[in-house]
């Protein structure tokens, strides 16, 4: 799947139901999550990981984070607990524009970027480049772009932590990440038809990509883009096998 194609499906799960589709809980489908216990997520996330992070990287710099994939803001809030500054980057304008709608804090800020670079930020922008259940979603050869560009805009002594899975499962997505407007007969024919013509498009049923990369794959494109790795850990979720990397940039 094209990037376009990446965008206009997150657009429209933007507008069916924007805290699920980041979120994937069963039970909150429907409008069903309540804003502050959305939001509570993030907060807990992001010190858990900064404990982490602090871990393999004692020293990192607290002045500016980038929480790329953000979504409606759900980490990028919580790192601007933390960072002097935090900006939240997503392929989708209207995630950007609700994630805005629910952020009160001057010291963070969301933009929009539907790029296959991060060219919108110099050199040396921030000392944590930071993304969550994002790069799942991404063909493995953007996937590949955007790691270097994530050392490229970190400052000298900045860390990178990313999560990347090793192995999705096999198959379309589950059912529950998938939205239609149409009857289901219709639905299903008209699906058919679009997945037979137009391969990665959709007349209203947007979905979720998944897409893994292995483990020496990313060892190789983040060290090749002169970051130093420091941690792999693996985090279940589900039948996603998912790894957590930490690299720091070496300082001049």
């Amino acid at each position: 799947m094209k990037l376009w194609q990446v965008r206009r499906h997150w657009e429209e799960l933007a507008r069916v139901d924007p805290f699920f589709a980041v979120l994937t809980d069963p039970d909150k489908q429907g409008n069903r999550w309540a804003i502050s216990e959305f939001f509570a997520t993030g907060v807990a996330e992001v010190e858990n990981d900064l404990g982490r992070i602090r871990a393999c990287a004692p020293g990192l710099r607290l002045g500016s984070a980038l929480d790329f994939g953000c979504g409606a803001g759900r980490l990028t809030q919580a790192l601007g607990r933390h960072f002097a500054k935090a900006t939240g980057v997503d392929i989708s304008s209207r995630m950007v524009e609700l994630a805005r709608q629910h952020n009160a804090d001057a010291r963070v800020s969301f933009i929009p970027n539907a790029r296959p670079d991060l060219g919108i930020f110099p050199d040396a922008s921030f000392n944590l480049v930071y993304s969550r259940i994002t790069l799942q979603h991404i063909a493995p050869r953007y996937t590949a772009r955007y790691l270097g560009e994530f050392v490229r805009v970190l400052e000298p002594g900045g860390v990178l932590s990313v999560q990347i899975p090793e192995r999705v499962p096999a198959g379309d997505p589950p059912d529950r990440l998938r939205f239609s407007p149409w009857p289901p007969t219709m639905a299903m024919r008209i699906s058919r038809y679009v997945r037979y013509h137009y391969p990665g498009w959709f007349p209203g049923t947007p979905k979720m990509q998944m897409y893994a990369l292995g483990r020496e794959r990313v060892r190789a494109l983040i060290e090749g883009a002169g970051a130093e790795l420091l941690s792999v850990d693996r985090s279940e979720h589900g039948a996603v096998e998912n790894l957590v990397y930490i690299a720091r940039k070496p300082a001049r």
